[in-house]
């Protein structure tokens, strides 16, 4: 199990490390929209972020005492976290971020088995919200927009 662990975690780093260095080509060297940021911005924070992950599986694989593998979680859960957040990157295509983002929240945080149904609301709605803000004002990024509701 180990030399899997070992094996995953670098080609994870090897695979972040490539598609980072890709982020860096001409094709990604287009004028911006109006905003400080190029299109590459966040891609490239999403891949440092996989980058640094992957360091640390790397270091943790590299252990003497690995962890057993009950230690992990249940798979049930994780398949349920994979499902959810493949059904609500679909669900932007058609409903846009935000509309989306809500219930995906919800459904994430609740099958990680968080239970306190009212902070788990306002969670699902404040968090979605402050983070297309984030995105719309601060880093002038569009986000998949609701056909119904113009700009959310």
């Amino acid at each position: 199990m180990r030399h899997l662990e070992l094996t995953l975690a670098a080609t994870l780093l090897l695979t972040g490390i490539g598609l980072l260095s890709v982020t860096f080509s001409p094709a990604f060297d287009v004028p911006t929209f109006g905003g400080d940021v190029g299109p590459a911005f966040a891609p490239r924070g999403y891949l440092i972020a996989w980058i640094v992950l992957a360091l640390i599986i790397l270091v943790q694989a590299r252990q003497a005492n690995p962890a057993p593998l009950s230690d992990y979680g249940d798979m049930r859960r994780l398949l349920a976290v994979v499902a959810i957040g493949v059904a609500t990157g679909f669900a932007m295509l058609w409903v846009g971020f935000v509309i989306a983002a809500i219930p995906g929240f919800f459904a994430f945080a609740y099958a990680l088995g968080y239970r306190r149904l009212g902070v788990l609301i306002t969670l699902s709605i404040a968090a979605p919200l402050a983070i297309w803000a984030l995105f719309t004002f601060g880093f002038e990024l569009l986000l998949p927009r609701s056909p119904w509701f113009g700009r959310l």
